[in-house]
């Protein structure tokens, strides 16, 4: 039996395998014009998120019920997919997928920097829900090469494309590798379940000029599902 053991990656407080999220005790730091747009940068409106922005929707004033009917309204009618996963006991599958992702890298050649969490950190938005999911470095005969990670699950595809982000997100990564001169990589993982999907496939992100690829197009991107990944540093390359 593992011993009872506390871990912190990202705002995501692991005992023993078990998944709690660290939540903000309040945003009332945040103004309501602030907090609305957290929620809908994240896509999803969580319980406790709904009862914060009443919170700060009374102490300013405002009509708090009518600002719920409208973020909810607004989630409803939006086709993007969310900035972040919903992570819970129950609705953990992004998790899921990046745990599977992760192992992935050999621990030997590969160092974690940076895992991101949940969008609220202290009552703040946090700067990494809008940076890849996995920050890491090979580590190699002594010098380390970065690259990012953002990991993507879908439970199917439809029709001739698969959407794997949206605008927004897109040019956020591409932002990034940028800024930070890494590589970054979307792994795209496609049915079966998010800890073991049927398929998946590494795309980089400077080679991405839509939030979707053809089904015609994808298929150079494929990686064997029981194969660990390999980043070659003379190339930019992960496969």
């Amino acid at each position: 039996m593992l011993p009872i053991s506390l871990i912190i990656l990202g705002g995501i407080l692991l005992v023993s395998g078990i998944v709690l999220l660290v939540k903000s005790k309040s945003i009332r730091n945040e103004s309501l014009t602030q907090a609305i747009a957290a929620v809908k940068a994240d896509g999803v409106l969580t319980p406790k998120e709904e009862k914060l922005i009443r919170e700060i929707a009374i102490s300013e004033g405002k009509d708090a019920e009518l600002a719920i009917r409208q973020i909810k309204s607004e989630l409803e009618e939006s086709e993007e997919d969310s900035e972040t996963e919903l992570i819970d006991v129950n609705q953990k599958a992004g998790l899921d997928f990046e745990k599977f992702v992760v192992q992935k890298f050999d621990k030997k050649f590969f160092k974690i920097r940076n895992w991101a969490g949940d969008k609220f950190v202290d009552g703040r938005y946090a700067d990494t829900t809008t940076q890849p999911d996995i920050q890491l470095s090979l580590i190699l005969r002594g010098q380390s090469y970065p690259l990012a990670v953002e990991c993507k699950w879908r439970s199917e595809s439809k029709g001739d494309y698969i959407r794997f982000a949206n605008e927004g997100q897109l040019e956020r990564y591409k932002a990034f590798a940028a800024k930070e001169n890494q590589p970054v990589f979307i792994v795209l993982g496609i049915g079966g379940k998010a800890s073991d999907p049927a398929a998946l496939y590494i795309l980089p992100v400077q080679e991405l000029t839509k939030p979707y690829i053809s089904k015609d197009r994808i298929g150079k991107y494929k990686k064997k599902i029981d194969a660990d990944f390999f980043f070659d540093q003379e190339t930019n390359r992960l496969r």
